[in-house]
């Protein structure tokens, strides 16, 4: 059971189908023998099923083919501080997610080809994956393309809506600035000589 406030929930597939487009890497969560798996990988939306590929190495996928599974995709989050707004507010946590629960399963090669080139043509302007490209053969030695049938699904979208409109939009603009300069302050730390 999940705690879905309604004025920060959303359940209009357009919309959520829409946030999956943009944000298409989502954390992929299973439950095998009493444990907890998880691996972050991108998918594509095909026929309101979700299509995407998994590494046969990662141990997720020993136990994947008819489990079922949570996906989350990741927009952003932000500490909003009280300090930004004239009323009497508290701190809190500002979010851009999507939640999506269902059922794996493995799909057959020419599939996962064809997932892998309409996601590169989905996310990727300047480089077309072409179905003759020569390490594509070799794809799948490594990797298992599979589909995630959609049970149900709802987006978590918390952006101080509750609040008055001038609120809502500062709480928006709150989490871009916060989104961007964390992100440039890891990326500023982060160096190879660390792996």
């Amino acid at each position: 059971m999940s705690y879905l406030p309604s004025h920060f929930t959303s359940k209009n597939w357009e919309s959520v189908k829409a946030f999956i487009e943009l944000f298409p890497l989502a954390t992929l969560i299973s439950l095998h023998n009493q444990e907890i798996f998880t691996s972050h990988i991108p998918f594509i939306i095909d026929n309101d099923k979700l299509v995407g590929h998994i590494n046969k190495e990662n141990p997720q996928f020993e136990h994947l083919h008819k489990s079922k599974v949570e996906l989350i995709f990741h927009a952003g989050d932000a500490y909003i501080s009280p300090s930004e707004f004239k009323t009497d507010e508290l701190p809190t946590f500002n979010y851009a997610k999507v939640h999506l629960k269902g059922k794996a399963n493995f799909i057959e090669e020419p599939k996962m080809v064809e997932s892998l080139i309409a996601m590169t043509n989905q996310l990727d302007f300047n480089f077309k994956l072409k179905p003759t490209h020569p390490k594509l053969p070799m794809l799948k030695h490594f990797i298992q393309g599979l589909e995630v049938s959609i049970e149900e699904f709802h987006g978590r979208f918390k952006m101080s809506q509750d609040k008055s409109e001038s609120h809502f939009n500062t709480a928006k603009t709150l989490l871009q600035q916060s989104q961007e300069e964390r992100l440039n302050l890891f990326l500023n730390s982060l160096s190879q000589s660390d792996y």
